[in-house]
This record gives structure tokens, sequence and C-alpha cells, in this order.
């Protein structure tokens, strides 16, 4: 049996009155049922690290990068999916340096990727986890670790190399960050045979509405599992990247 995951009957709790649910059907009827993919998986993980979604009342969605060849890449997979377009503009709110968003206004693939797993608003003061639907499929699994790692992951180029990823979570919330990141830690393992370090909690930041977050930080160190870890998730994404970091492992192995 296929595996579906937003059909008519779920989106249409959305709507008010059969009028409008049938106005947006007009327009937008192709894009149900919505099905699970590889690609699906990589834009649920993008918008979770780099992205935004915004719920009631506008439902619409950003992706946020300084390389605009990474933008290019998000529209393309959003376009060859949806056939939905949005469009590149500058980002006035990042403080750390120029940046870049698409922006994608259109109710109906907003509420397809909220159902689908995409949490909307704040991440830091929203509890989300890893969809079930990804979970249960190891190349939709490895899609996602990818683009995870991709937005939020680091790589550290000593000569005792290793990968991290890290995260902040209100502290409010912070069972459900340290959750989120046993569950990486747990199919990595699953379906790679990666080891990773313990999940831990470490740095401390103020909002400015005074919510006090925290970091929750996941390590691979031990050189064989990093060695995997690119191997198998091909992190980092560039390949002069990879090899620079293959040979410091190699060369002190």
């Amino acid at each position: 049996m296929e595996y579906i995951l937003v059909d008519k009957k779920r989106i249409r709790s959305f709507y008010k009155s059969e009028r409008g649910f049938n106005s947006m059907l007009k327009k937008y009827e192709y894009l149900f049922p919505a099905k699970p993919s590889i690609e699906l998986a990589g834009i649920v993980a993008d918008l979770i690290g780099d992205g935004n979604l915004q719920g009631e009342p506008k439902w619409r969605f950003d992706f946020v990068s300084k390389d605009k060849n990474e933008l290019n890449r998000f529209a393309k997979q959003i376009f060859e999916l949806y056939k939905i377009k949005g469009k590149i503009r500058p980002c006035t709110t990042n403080k750390f340096g120029e940046t870049f968003l698409y922006g994608v206004n259109c109710k109906p693939l907003a509420r397809i990727l909220y159902l689908s797993g995409v949490p909307y608003g704040a991440k830091v003061l929203t509890e989300f986890n890893i969809p079930s639907w990804i979970l249960e499929d190891k190349e939709y699994f490895r899609s996602f670790i990818n683009r995870l790692f991709y937005c939020e992951g680091t790589v550290d180029y000593s000569n005792s190399p290793f990968i991290e990823i890290k995260m902040y979570k209100a502290d409010y919330l912070i069972a459900n960050g340290v959750d989120f990141f046993e569950t990486i830690k747990k199919y990595l393992f699953l379906y790679f045979g990666i080891i990773s370090n313990n999940v831990y909690v470490n740095g401390k930041s103020f909002r400015k509405d005074g919510i006090i977050t925290l970091g929750v930080r996941l390590k691979i160190k031990r050189k064989k599992e990093v060695l995997r870890f690119v191997k198998e998730i091909g992190f980092p994404k560039k390949e002069v990247d990879r090899n620079k970091l293959m040979n410091i492992i190699n060369r002190n192995f």
C-alpha cells in the first residue's frame, strides 16, 4: 500500500468553508495526495535547520542562506516537486553578515510541509521531533541528516578532527531538544553503524524577551566513526572539504 502524507481530506480541516476549500483545489489539486520522498525529507531538514515556516494567518515559508547557490538548489527542489516558485530577497533581520532568503507564499504547500513534519514559528520555542515517515526509511533519514548537518553542523579540522551538530532550545523545552538529538544518535547507529558521543547540553543565551535558550550538542569524534559519517552521509558537502578532513584522519591513523 502506497504511503500518503497529506490527502485532501486532511487538508480540508484548514478551511472554514467548502467554498474556500474548493477554490483552493481549482489551482492546487495537483498537490494531493502528498507522498514521502528523499527530496521532501531534505526539504523538511532544510526548513528545520535554516528555514522558517509561518502558521496562521499567513502560511508561508522561507529558507535562509549566505550562499545563493544553496537558495537556488532549494528553489529547484521546490519547483521540481510542486511546480511552485518563490523569490530571493535580502534578509534584513540577520545580524551575522549578509544573508538572503528564498520566500514562498503558498498556503496549501506551507500546510503540506507542516503536516509532513516541519514545525511552524520560532523553532527554539517549539517542540518537534523527526517525522516518523523519515525515521522509518533509511534513505529518507540519510537525506534528512545530510541536509540538517549542512544547515546546523560544523567540522573541526584540528589534528583530532570531529563533526558536531548544535541547536538551541528554550530552557523549558530542553528535554525535547535532547530527545531530538538522541533520536539522531539512535538512527545514525541503527542505519549506518555510526557511533556518536553522548548528547549533552552546553552554552546559554538570552533572548530579548527574557527567555533563556540552551545549546544541545552531539559530536562524532572517533576517527573511524567520522570516516563512516563522511562516507554514508556525504558531509561536509564540498568534496574539497571532505578530502581535507579524510586526509587529516588518515595522516593520524
